[in-house]
């Protein structure tokens, strides 16, 4: 999948450097977790970053088994460093996925590994059935596919929202940071990472579009927004092997899709 390197098409090295020292993360407390992008070629400037969807900086917090999931926004403090206060809900490892745009430059995605100190609930991690339901805050979050996912073809992710056993239709939907939802998905092998921005259709309040460059099982973070308050619900897809390669090489272009 669309695994963006640190080195990008103008051959300036840029990544994003974790500053907070991994020993001060223990689960059940607030931390703050301090980002800079650095360029490696000049590792003392200031790097802008683009606004991409109302954020110049997507922070997406996964557990090692992609059980728990977090969206963030660190906030660009004046000496040019990004700053986040989150908890972490119990110990063990995880991956911090910086999501980012630096000026004048391809979209970049880096995974940052952490441990985090604390108790672990030891929830099952090696569950790999295939969900495409799920209930967030009362609401029914469905994925309609009529086709299972296959590798290196065009997926459709057809996503239905019912509450009450009444539909809930994109107009009933707020828009969150400037798309109709947002969809994380990430492969439990590789860790792989996709941020797709569905689009809102007639039949389905928000339908995805992507491609899956391999098969796997893939954890999959849909969020969206009514009235004033952000629903996350979650899935996990088997991703099948494909006959189809040809579209391989476009996987690159659906890190963003609009």
């Amino acid at each position: 999948m669309n695994t963006h390197t640190t080195t990008d098409t103008s051959n300036v090295a840029i990544s994003m450097h974790l500053l907070t020292g991994s020993s001060s993360l223990t689960s059940g407390e607030n931390v703050q977790l301090s980002f800079k992008p650095v360029n490696h070629h000049e590792p003392f400037a200031i790097v802008p970053l683009a606004v991409q969807h109302e954020s110049a900086f997507h922070l997406i917090v996964l557990s090692e088994d992609l059980r728990l999931f977090q969206h963030l926004h660190p906030e660009l403090q004046p000496d040019g460093t990004y700053n986040v206060t989150l908890t972490f809900p119990v110990g063990g490892d995880y991956l911090l996925v910086a999501d980012y745009q630096p000026v004048g430059h391809a979209p970049i995605v880096d995974k940052i590994p952490v441990q985090v100190k604390g108790g672990n609930t030891g929830k099952p991690v090696e569950d790999t059935t295939e969900t495409l339901v799920s209930v967030a805050d009362g609401f029914r979050v469905s994925i309609e596919a009529t086709l299972p996912f296959l590798s290196g073809a065009h997926s459709l992710i057809p996503i239905r929202i019912e509450r009450d056993n009444k539909a809930v239709t994109a107009a009933d939907i707020t828009p969150y940071l400037g798309a109709v939802a947002h969809m994380i998905l990430v492969s439990k092998t590789d860790k792989d990472f996709l941020h797709i921005h569905p689009e809102a259709g007639t039949d389905y309040p928000v339908v995805g579009h992507t491609l899956f460059s391999k098969p796997d099982i893939y954890r999959m973070w849909v969020q969206f927004q009514v009235g004033d308050h952000l629903h996350t619900a979650d899935f996990t897809l088997d991703v099948k092997q494909g006959t189809s390669h040809h579209e391989h090489a476009d996987a690159h272009a659906h890190h963003h899709h609009h």
